[in-house]
């Protein structure tokens, strides 16, 4: 994948987490920029993945040209997912959510979405036969 240091977790609302450690210790884990996976059935029976920040990006006022938010976790009130690997596609997704493309509020930019009605990317999760 790479070497980042990704984590999965279920917290203590029941909602699967995803991100990168920033840091981590015997009791606590600080998470950037986590994410929920969300998995819903559509109505064609497949699931769609999708990703929600846990708080977004654009709500956070800049520091240093960044704005990344860090959340810290009790490690006695989560359940740590461990011996396995995320799907790479999940990965991708999560980073094009942490690296978005901020669109001014003025000018010609107003409307490069007006009107489209863009589906996010569904990750399938089982091959139809």
């Amino acid at each position: 994948m790479s070497d980042t240091n990704y984590i999965t977790f279920i917290d203590n609302a029941g909602r699967t987490i995803f991100g990168e450690v920033a840091e981590e210790n015997d009791s606590s884990i600080a998470v950037k920029n986590p994410v929920m996976i969300m998995v819903n059935q559509q109505q064609n029976g497949q699931m769609a993945v999708q990703l929600f920040p846990l708080f977004f990006q654009e709500f956070v006022v800049p520091e240093n040209d960044s704005r990344d938010n860090f959340f810290t976790y009790s490690k006695t009130s989560v359940a740590i997912g461990s011996n396995f690997n995320i799907e790479p596609r999940i990965v991708e997704q999560y980073k094009k959510i942490i690296n978005p493309t901020l669109v001014p509020a003025t000018g010609d930019n107003n409307n490069i979405n007006a009107g489209s009605a863009e589906e996010p990317e569904v990750i399938k999760l089982f091959d139809d036969e």
